[in-house]
Formats: C-alpha cells, sequence, structure tokens
C-alpha cells in the first residue's frame, strides 16, 4: 500500500492535532488533580475551626511578585499571538525572575510559619510546601518555554505547550491568591 503525498500530509496533520488535544487534556487533568489536593488543604483547614490565621507577612508581599509575574506572562502571550517574539521573550524571562523571587518569599515565609505555636501551622505549611513543589514545577517549565521561544520554536502557528504552561501558572497563582484572601 502506497500512500499519496495528500494522505501522508493528512495523516501527519491529523496527528499532529491528537497530540495538541491529549497536550491539552493532560494539563487540564493536573490542573483538576492539584486542586484537589489544596481544596483537601482547604476543607481541613475550614472544618478545624482555628482562631484567626496569622499570615506570614511576606506572604502579602510574595502575591504582588505573582500578580506581577502573571500580567508578564499574559503580556508573553498576547506577543506570542501578534508574532512578536523578541517581546514574547523578554516577558516570559521578567516573569520567571518574578516567579523565582515569589518562590524565594515563599520559602522566607516558612521560618515564621515553623516558629509559630499555633495548630494552624499544621496546614498552612504543608499547603505552602505543595504549592512551592507546584511552582518549582512551573518555574522549570516556564524556562522550557523561555527556550522554546528564544529557538522560535513557539509563535502564533505552534504556541499550544507554551499556552498549557501558561495555564498551569495562571492556577497557581489563584491558588495562591485564595490563600491569600481566605487567611
Amino acid at each position: 500500500l502506497h500512500m499519496s503525498e495528500k494522505e501522508i500530509v493528512q495523516e501527519r496533520l491529523q496527528e499532529k492535532q491528537r497530540m495538541v488535544n491529549a497536550s491539552k487534556h493532560m494539563t487540564r487533568l493536573f490542573i483538576i488533580t492539584s486542586s484537589l489536593i489544596f481544596i483537601t488543604l482547604l476543607l481541613v483547614w475550614i472544618l478545624m475551626n482555628l482562631p484567626e490565621l496569622i499570615i506570614p507577612t511576606i506572604y502579602d508581599v510574595a502575591t504582588w511578585f505573582i500578580l506581577v509575574s502573571s500580567g508578564l506572562i499574559v503580556m508573553s502571550q498576547i506577543k506570542i499571538q501578534e508574532d512578536e517574539i523578541e517581546k514574547a521573550f523578554r516577558f516570559t524571562g521578567l516573569g520567571i525572575l518574578f516567579g523565582l523571587l515569589f518562590s524565594v518569599m515563599q520559602v522566607i515565609g516558612w521560618d515564621e510559619l515553623l516558629q509559630s505555636n499555633s495548630s494552624f501551622r499544621n496546614i498552612l505549611f504543608p499547603f505552602s510546601l505543595i504549592h512551592f513543589i507546584h511552582v518549582s514545577i512551573g518555574l522549570f517549565l516556564l524556562v522550557s518555554v523561555f527556550r522554546k521561544i528564544r529557538e522560535y520554536r513557539v509563535h502564533s502557528k505552534s504556541r499550544q505547550y507554551a499556552y498549557n504552561v501558561f495555564l498551569f501558572w495562571h492556577f497557581l497563582g489563584a491558588v495562591w491568591l485564595i490563600f491569600i484572601i481566605l487567611g
């Protein structure tokens, strides 16, 4: 059986679309499972009827860094859509920098959490640790997007991987905001 060039191209395009769809589904599945972890910790916290929560003060500052990081990533998404790859590269790099600063502040806050004698430490520290692990994964993925942008492998016609990573990054920012708002 010999396939014509047209049939080969159509088969490759269909395979590429299947890979894009699988990538979208995997990202959503990862976000859903991560959400379940955070929701479980949140429910335990609520059900324990703890006194007023004292969140480390550095976490208020860290919140601004994750918001700025997410804003920069949104700008990168816009620039990718517009095929302004150099600008997308810069926005992604700055987003990574603010994400790293956020991570450092999150770890600094652990000292205050661990020195606390209150029972809510048993919920807040695991929450912060699990979030930090997810942020580390997110930063690793952002760096991979950063490299792909630099190599011009991310652009308006090839952006799904980057958008999946960006979606995950925004999810992490949203989880952090919920944590801070409820605290």
